[in-house]
């Protein structure tokens, strides 16, 4: 409510209210009096003007002064909430004005710097301050705790708002260090799997010496699979930040590795969409890829050929994909009944990611695993 514009409406009332009165009342009398009559009548239309304007001053003064009582009434009861939240609050809180002076702080104020909000306050609090007039945020420290102060300027004036964060920053520093523990742990543990599973492949290799070639063949792929499974905790250990394996930089590495153990003419090309994949599904694939292009490489050429691998994420799975042009299957193939050990191996896998395995014989052959990456439960 506006109280200068409230009174020249009250003002611009009682004017029209006076004005139309005397004209009327004027006329009328003319109109119907005598001279001694007039006299009399108007004595008596004064009177009643005064009674009514008195009348009509009390009735719009009675209520816009309960109409100011009333915002007056609430006023005060929001002031004596908003005091009481403010005492209670569980951060320090200090008003003051455009020059620092302290106008208002609340008791938290006196926990966290063990000393009231006065003059003495603002002088070391300024210490720490680039510019108290200006909005801002910062930490600051006291004692061995930390303090988060945000300062905002409000209508001239400066909230300061003060908050111990000492709880918030041992728990982060805690976390920290048990993270950093736990890595250095997940490291020492792929480091150590890759250095067992390379003696294993060594200790294989030892006892492959002087047998006849069948075993030594028995022994290489045996080795070959302990490579792809050693080759995702390389690739982790090479990343300590990293809990996935970009698949695409593992089946660059794990092909070039079977190229070289097979010496053999043939062409392998991969094309393999951007993605990283979990311990638990990588390993799984490795091993399937390790198996479908080894038997590719032993089995479907004579001469040289090529082999293509991919992968491609199909929107509500991944489709991978190792083909060949090469010999093809004989006919009437069946995985069931004809599958060797290495797709007895590959069929295990897939049913590992939940995924279905097929193939075709046509120019070649070609055998398609489509797969979701399963939903392993998180580690903490």
């Amino acid at each position: 409510m506006d109280p200068e514009r409230d009174a020249l409406r009250i003002a611009l009332y009682y004017a029209i209210f006076s004005l139309l009165w005397i004209l009327s009342s004027d006329h009328i009398l003319y109109l119907i009096a005598k001279p001694p009559l007039l006299v009399q009548l108007s004595i008596i239309k004064g009177s009643l003007f005064i009674l009514l304007t008195s009348l009509f001053l009390f009735a719009v003064l009675r209520l816009y002064l309960r109409s100011l009582s009333d915002r007056e009434k609430s006023l005060r009861i929001s002031e004596r909430k908003f005091r009481a939240l403010f005492m209670e609050l569980p951060v320090g809180v200090v008003l003051m004005d455009a020059d620092g002076k302290i106008l208002e702080s609340n008791p938290t104020i006196l926990e966290i710097f063990r000393q009231p909000a006065d003059n003495r306050f603002i002088g070391e609090l300024h210490k720490d301050l680039a510019d108290f007039r200006k909005s801002q945020e910062f930490m600051i420290r006291q004692g061995g705790g930390w303090i988060r102060v945000l300062i905002r300027r409000i209508d001239g004036y400066f909230l300061g708002i003060f908050e111990d964060i000492t709880d918030i920053k041992r728990s982060e520093e805690t976390a920290r260090r048990s993270l950093e523990a736990n890595r250095t742990l997940l490291s020492e543990l792929h480091h150590r799997v890759k250095n067992n599973l390379q003696i294993i492949s060594s200790l294989i290799n030892l006892q492959a010496r002087g047998m006849d070639q069948d075993f030594c063949e028995l022994m290489r792929a045996l080795q070959l699979r302990i490579r792809a499974m050693a080759l995702v905790h390389e690739l982790l250990l090479s990343n300590p930040e990293a809990s996935t394996v970009d698949f695409a930089s593992y089946t660059e590495r794990l092909l070039s590795y079977l190229r070289d153990m097979h010496r053999s003419g043939v062409q392998i090309e991969a094309d393999i969409v951007d993605v990283k994949f979990g311990i638990e599904t990588a390993v799984p694939l490795g091993l399937i890829l390790n198996e479908l292009v080894s038997n590719s490489l032993r089995h479907a050429f004579d001469d040289g050929g090529t082999i293509r691998v991919s992968l491609e994420d199909t929107g509500n799975a991944f489709l991978l994909r190792v083909s060949d042009n090469g010999r093809g299957l004989p006919e009437g193939f069946s995985l069931k009944e004809n599958a060797g050990l290495g797709l007895d191996l590959v069929g295990g896998l897939v049913r590992q990611l939940d995924g279905t395995l097929t193939f075709e014989s046509a120019g070649g052959t070609s055998f398609m695993i489509e797969f979701r990456e399963p939903r392993y439960p998180r580690r903490v």
